[in-house]
């Protein structure tokens, strides 16, 4: 899915548009560690990452890394859940958001995690929101 797809979710659910102002673009999440991810059963699960805009700007060997946060989602009526080999790091290639209109007419939203290290997964829920807290983790 393209950037512009993913913007024009983003847009349209609940905190979508901040997190959009707070990286300047979608993120893609790569590399970024999920923190932890928390089911409830008739409740709202939350799923929180840390994510960051990886610059082109190099020092001391490495990537600058800007506009840290800790990007929180919120889904409920959770539809579909395949999470697999959950460990100790759980590093991310990248989050893709999508969304689908079934034939009942509700939309659905999806979470892919593809993952780097630990934890691909995909979550299918019929509410979301995100926030974000600027910053790094404690």
């Amino acid at each position: 899915m393209d950037q512009d797809q993913q913007a024009s979710i983003y847009t349209t659910i609940p905190g979508g548009p901040q997190l959009l102002e707070w990286f300047g673009r979608v993120p893609s999440f790569h590399d970024a560690e999920i923190i932890d991810l928390h089911l409830k059963r008739g409740d709202i699960s939350k799923l929180r990452i840390h994510g960051w805009n990886m610059t082109t700007r190099v020092q001391n060997g490495q990537f600058v890394l800007e506009k840290h946060a800790v990007v929180q989602f919120s889904v409920s009526r959770i539809t579909y859940l395949d999470l697999d080999d959950f460990n100790h790091q759980n590093v991310i290639d990248e989050l893709v958001l999508s969304r689908e209109d079934t034939e009942e007419g509700t939309t659905v939203f999806q979470i892919s995690l593809e993952p780097c290290y630990g934890l691909p997964s995909v979550i299918r829920a019929e509410d979301i929101s995100v926030s974000y807290s600027p910053g790094k983790p404690e």
